[in-house]
């Protein structure tokens, strides 16, 4: 039935209520559920302005988890905040 109002899916509207109940600063393991790993940076010597990122993590490498980035791309969080 129209009523004239906009309509919303149910799962916009839970998705608009839990995102608004979330903390300013969550915690990214507890919050929002991702599991923090350590990664290697590795300077790459033929091009100075790429890195790689390797997972410390045997059974990641196996499954190719790898980033390759431009040196400009790549920041520390903690002084963007």
């Amino acid at each position: 039935m129209w009523t004239g109002e906009q309509t919303q899916s149910r799962g916009e509207t839970e998705l608009s209520t839990n995102w608004r109940d979330q903390a300013v600063d969550p915690d990214l393991e507890e919050d929002l559920g991702y599991e923090l790993i350590a990664w290697e940076k590795i300077n790459v010597v033929d091009d100075a302005d790429q890195v790689i990122f390797l997972p410390n993590s045997e059974e990641q490498l196996r499954d190719d988890a790898f980033i390759v980035s431009d040196e400009s791309a790549v920041c520390d969080l903690t002084d963007r905040r």
